[in-house]
């Protein structure tokens, strides 16, 4: 199983509540054991519930890929203790870093895989620089069909990537350059263009909001490379 429907909570913004890795997922506290072995099941990878600002918006406080994740330069001492902490039980070598910006919703801000990352030019380029250095990846500044929310309006992988349907053909080859993965157009929860916070999705399965339809799932699953 690589694709499975979930709320939390009645709410189908799953990317608001959570980070998807290839190696690890940041997840809400608070979900029932039932959903919490779900997403473990399809993402294939282990869970680590926490808090961010004594938030349970980590999708938004937080971005990432396999090397590292970023958190808003608030996050409590103990929170970034704790996950770093799970992550040496679990014996997984990534970074933690908080990022002193004014920017704080770095989920929406930050689109990324373990090639490169696309982020808003809200962000100076000493920022970019301190982002470059953590995520250990390429990182370009720009918009997404005029957006500069990139990570809400976008999710990708290792295996490909989805993004809202005003991006343009140049966008789509740039961005497939950037990342080294196709990309796609589409929507989720019933016609919802911010892809990004309406799933949970790595290399290995994608969880979509409750009301993704079934031609969405069908794009959203081509687009992340589960049907090539």
């Amino acid at each position: 199983m690589h694709i499975e429907r979930l709320d939390f909570e009645n709410s189908p913004y799953l990317g608001v509540f959570g980070l998807a890795t290839d190696r690890i997922a940041l997840i809400r506290e608070g979900l029932p054991g039932n959903k919490l072995e779900i997403l473990e099941e399809v993402l294939n990878v282990p869970l680590i519930e926490t808090s961010i600002m004594k938030s349970r918006i980590i999708g938004l406080l937080s971005a990432g890929n396999s090397k590292a994740i970023l958190t808003t330069y608030y996050a409590w001492d103990r929170e970034l203790e704790s996950i770093r902490n799970s992550l040496k039980e679990l014996d997984i070598d990534m970074r933690v870093e908080p990022i002193m910006t004014s920017h704080t919703a770095l989920g929406n801000l930050i689109l990324t895989n373990d090639t490169a990352a696309l982020v808003s030019p809200k962000f100076s380029r000493e920022e970019v620089k301190i982002i470059e250095d953590v995520l250990d990846v390429e990182v370009e500044r720009g918009l997404i069909g005029e957006y500069h929310a990139v990570g809400s309006v976008g999710v990708v992988t290792n295996k490909g990537g989805l993004v809202h349907p005003d991006a343009t053909e140049d966008e789509l080859e740039w961005l497939e350059d950037l990342f080294k993965v196709e990309v796609y157009v589409g929507t989720a929860n019933m016609g919802v263009p911010f892809v990004g916070s309406c799933m949970l999705a790595n290399s290995k399965g994608v969880v979509v909001g409750s009301l993704t339809t079934g031609p969405e799932i069908v794009k959203i699953e081509e687009a992340l490379g589960f049907l090539r």
